[in-house]
């Protein structure tokens, strides 16, 4: 589907309107790219997690603790710090 639309400034930003009926859930995320002849694409993207649980859901392994890391482990702590 073809729609015309053009760009306005509001406030230090340039928005282009999407048309209610292309269907676009408000709250959409997109990655834009321009062109170098100024062709703008939108491509939907993965909206990000905002739980530990949806950050590893596609996660299947198992953690392995970087070696340099091991040696915190018995630390015990000077100030005020939270272990």
């Amino acid at each position: 589907m073809e729609k015309y639309v053009k760009a306005r400034k509001q406030g230090n930003s340039i928005v282009v309107t999407i048309p209610s009926n292309l269907a676009v859930a408000p709250g959409t995320q997109y990655k834009v790219e321009k062109k170098d002849n100024g062709e703008l694409i939108l491509k939907p993207s993965k909206n990000m997690a905002t739980s530990l649980d949806g950050l590893f859901e596609d996660w299947h392994g198992s953690y392995q603790r970087a070696h340099d890391l091991n040696d915190w482990e018995n630390t015990k702590p000077i100030g005020e710090e939270l272990w």
